[in-house]
Parts: C-alpha cells; structure tokens; sequence
C-alpha cells in the first residue's frame, strides 16, 4: 500500500510539472530552482513554468520554449520563467518572465503572433510588451 501511495505521488507530481522549454548552448553554471529544489542545468534540460534560471559568472544559456521563442541568458542573470501557456487548439495564451539582473536576448515566436498580448517581459523598473520581435534587456 505505501509503494502504491508513493507512485500516485509521484505521478501527481510529474503531472503537474509542465514541461515549457529545454535548455541548450550552456556554457558555464547554470541552474534553476524550483520550490523545493536546485538542479544543475545542462544542454538537454527541460524547464517548467515557475523555474528561476540563474547564470554565473561566465556562464550562458539559450533556451527554446514550445512556441519556438528563444532566449539567451547572459551571465550573472537571474529570470523567473512566471507562467507560460501555450495551448493554440483552445486559443489559450499566457507568457510572462522576470529579469532581476542579468541581460537577455529575447526573439519572439508563435504566442507574441497569434495573441501579442499575452506576452510580458517585466524587470524591476519596466514591463516590455511586445509584438513580434527581437530585443536585448540588461538589468544592473
């Protein structure tokens, strides 16, 4: 009976992760923390939504969401992916990040052209919205 209740977890849990991009050209330290771990990030790695992304000195990441957006994260950055929706069949659209510091490259994909405002890229002094384009932010 506990090995049954520890597998329903499990899959509770699996299930409730949403997988909303993967991880590639990672170049140095790079990890994300979820709510109740840290895990190195590698080439290869899949992000969910609510993940913060943080790089060291040195360090790099591009990482391409399920809507073909592409990101590249700079060194000493942190980014918390907020929430990503990505549901076109039932036209459900929902994409936010956070800068704390760091710089990024952002260039946009599916979700800024079919719904441009569902997309918001915040940093602790402005909200850019765009509408289908490429973008470079740093925050000191």
């Amino acid at each position: 009976m506990k090995y049954i209740l520890l597998t329903l977890l499990i899959l509770f849990v699996n299930a409730n992760a949403q997988e909303i991009a993967i991880a590639s050209q990672v170049k140095g330290s790079v990890s994300a923390k979820s709510a109740d771990k840290t895990i190195s990030i590698t080439s290869g790695s899949t992000l969910n939504s609510g993940m913060v992304l943080i790089t060291k000195k040195d360090a790099s990441v591009t990482v391409i969401f399920k809507d073909n957006s592409k990101l590249v994260l700079g060194s000493n950055a942190l980014l918390s992916l907020k929430k990503f929706v990505f549901k076109p069949t039932e036209e459900k659209y929902d994409f936010q990040l956070f800068l704390e510091k760091g710089s990024a490259s952002f260039e946009s994909g599916k979700i800024s052209q079919l719904s441009p405002e569902d997309f918001v890229f915040k940093t602790p002094e402005a909200t850019v919205a765009i509408r289908g384009t490429k973008f470079f932010v740093k925050v000191q």
